[in-house]
C-alpha cells in the first residue's frame, strides 16, 4: 500500500486542520501545543478542500419586511420617550401602529388628528399638523416617530383637557381640587378600542352643561369681534357691567376641568363669588339657596368632597386662627370676655382652648352639615340671618353659611324619614348627629362666569381675585409642546 493510501485516514483530518481557518481558542491552544517529532511531513501531499462559501452569504443582514421594520422602530422609539405607559402599550401589542400605516395615516390616526386640530374649540393648544401627518411617507422610521408624535400628541391633549396643564394648588393654597389625569397606557387604550377615535378624544374634556355653554360662548367670541353682556339678574344689578372676554371664558373652562367628570347623581354645589348654593338631582336644581362665604382674608377654600353627617344643636371648637387671632389678645384685656359670650375656655398647661356649646347664640347656629376635609370647613346655620340680605356676602371665616338650613338638611335626609318639623323638634336637647344613608358629593368652586336658565352668561364679582393669576398660568402653560405633556406616566 503506498504511504497515501495508508496514511489517509490519519492524515486527512490534519490536513484540513491546516487549510481551514481556526477559532481564536483553537489559535491559542495551539500556539502552546509543543512540536512532535513523529509527526509526519505530509507537506508534498494535495487533499482538495470544499469550495469557499459566497462572501455575501456570510455578510448578508437578515432583511425584515416593511411590516417588522415599522414595528422594530416604533418599539425603540417608545424607549426612548419618559413614558412607561407608552412604551407598556407599544410592547403589548409587538409595536404594531395604532396611528399610522404605509403612506400616511390610519383611519383611525385620521380621526384623532381631526379632533387635535380642532383643540382650539375648547380652549386646548393645536400640535404641529405637519409634524403629525405623514401622508406619502413609506421609510418605516419616519413612520414610526410620527406614530409616536401622534401617540404623545393624543395623551397630551386628554391630559390637558382633565386639567393637567396648570397645578391648581400653585395659583393658591386654598384652591385644591383633586384632578383625575388619564396615564398614557389607558389613553392609548381607549383609543384603540374606541369605534369613534374623535369622540373618544373628546370625551375627556368636561361634560356639564355648564362646561358646554361656555364652549359655545368661545367659539362665538373668535367669529365676532367683541362680546355682548347679556343683562343681570335682579341681585346682581348693582355690579358693575363688563363685557365677557376670552380670558374670561377659558379661566372658566379650566375650572370646570377641575371638577370630577361625574358630579353624582345627587349632590351640592356652592359657586363662593355668586354666594349661592345648589342642590342639583339627576341633572335639575332641586333647591336653591343663598350663602355667606369667607371674606378675602379668610377665604373659601376650592375643593370636592363628601358630606357624611349632619349635626343638630352644634357646639362651636374656635379655631386656633380665630382663637389667636380675636380671642386671646380680648382676653388679655378682659379675663371674662370669654364667660360673657357664653363661651366655655379649657387650660391645659400653656395651651387654651375655647369652646361655645349648643344654642341659639352659637356661631353656628342650630345645625351645620360635615364633610370631612383637609380645611376644617363645612356648611351651618347662623344666628345672625339678616346678613343674607347683603348682595356682599363674604362675611365668614371661610365656612359657608347657608340660608334656609332646615330646609336643606330636609332635602337631604327625606330618604331617612326626616323631615323639617321632626329636625326642629331635636333642637335644644344637646348634640345631636344624623348620619347620612349614603355620603353626598360636595363641590365648592369659583366660577366668575354665570350660566343663566336659557343660556345667558354674565360676570360675577371676582371677590378673591382668583381671575388675573388664572388668566396668566393659562396664557404661559398653554403654550407648552405636546411632546412635554404626552411624557407624563
Amino acid at each position: 500500500m503506498s504511504l497515501i493510501r495508508r496514511t489517509s485516514l490519519l492524515a486527512l483530518p490534519l490536513v484540513i486542520a491546516m487549510h481551514a481557518p481556526l477559532s481564536a481558542e483553537t489559535e491559542a491552544l495551539d500556539s502552546f501545543a509543543p512540536m512532535d517529532a513523529a509527526t509526519p511531513d505530509f507537506s508534498d501531499i494535495i487533499v482538495p478542500l470544499p469550495p469557499e462559501r459566497p462572501r455575501e452569504f456570510i455578510l448578508k443582514p437578515v432583511q425584515l419586511s416593511f411590516r417588522e421594520a415599522v414595528r422594530a422602530a416604533i418599539l425603540e422609539r417608545a424607549s426612548q420617550t419618559k413614558s412607561d405607559g407608552l412604551l407598556a402599550f407599544y410592547a403589548g401589542r409587538d409595536g404594531a401602529p395604532l396611528f399610522v400605516t404605509k403612506g400616511g395615516l390610519s383611519p383611525r390616526g385620521r380621526a384623532v388628528l381631526a379632533r387635535l386640530a380642532a383643540a382650539g374649540d375648547d380652549g386646548l393648544d393645536v400640535p404641529n399638523m405637519r409634524k403629525l401627518d405623514p401622508s406619502g411617507e413609506s421609510d418605516p422610521d419616519l413612520l414610526a416617530q410620527s406614530e409616536i408624535d401622534m401617540a404623545q400628541a393624543a395623551i397630551a391633549y386628554a391630559r390637558a383637557a382633565r386639567g393637567g396643564r396648570i397645578e391648581p394648588r400653585r395659583l393658591g393654597k386654598l384652591i385644591t381640587p383633586k384632578l383625575a389625569l388619564p396615564n398614557a397606557f389607558d389613553v392609548l387604550e381607549t383609543l384603540a378600542v374606541a369605534s369613534d377615535s374623535d369622540r373618544a378624544l373628546l370625551s375627556y374634556n368636561p361634560p356639564h352643561h355648564g362646561y358646554q355653554a361656555l364652549r359655545a360662548k368661545l367659539l362665538e367670541l373668535r367669529e365676532t369681534t367683541g362680546s355682548v353682556e347679556p343683562p343681570l339678574p335682579a341681585d346682581q344689578a348693582k355690579r358693575s357691567i363688563t363685557p365677557v372676554t376670552t380670558a374670561d371664558v377659558l379661566a372658566n373652562m379650566e375650572r370646570w376641568r377641575w371638577l370630577p367628570a361625574d358630579l353624582g347623581t345627587k349632590y351640592i354645589i356652592v359657586n363662593v363669588p355668586e354666594y349661592r348654593m345648589r342642590v342639583v338631582a339627576n341633572d335639575r336644581i332641586t333647591h336653591e339657596a343663598r350663602v355667606i362665604v369667607g371674606k378675602p382674608n379668610s377665604q373659601t377654600p376650592v375643593f370636592s368632597d363628601e358630606m357624611e353627617h349632619i349635626i343638630v344643636n352644634p357646639s362651636w371648637s374656635i379655631p386656633p386662627s380665630i382663637l389667636r387671632n380675636e380671642i386671646l389678645p380680648k382676653l388679655a384685656q378682659d379675663p371674662d370676655y370669654a364667660a360673657k359670650l357664653g363661651y366655655q375656655v379649657y387650660r391645659s398647661g400653656k395651651s387654651i382652648s375655647v369652646r361655645q356649646p349648643p344654642g341659639e347664640r352659637n356661631a353656628l347656629g342650630l345645625i351645620k352639615f360635615i364633610f370631612p376635609n383637609e380645611h376644617a370647613v363645612y356648611l351651618h346655620d347662623t344666628p345672625n340671618r339678616t346678613l343674607f340680605a347683603r348682595d356682599q356676602r363674604a362675611l365668614s371665616h371661610g365656612c359657608v353659611r347657608v340660608d334656609q338650613p332646615f330646609r336643606l338638611a330636609e332635602i337631604l335626609l327625606a330618604d331617612q324619614g326626616y323631615d323639617e318639623p321632626r329636625l326642629r323638634s331635636m333642637v335644644g336637647s344637646g348634640e345631636r348627629m344624623i348620619k347620612l344613608a349614603k355620603p353626598l358629593p360636595v363641590h365648592l368652586t369659583y366660577f366668575t362666569l354665570k350660566i343663566g336658565e336659557n343660556g345667558e352668561i354674565s360676570k360675577v364679582s371676582d371677590i378673591y381675585n382668583h381671575d388675573p393669576g388664572l388668566k396668566t398660568a393659562l396664557a404661559t402653560q398653554a403654550r407648552a409642546s405636546f411632546a412635554q405633556l404626552g411624557q407624563t406616566r
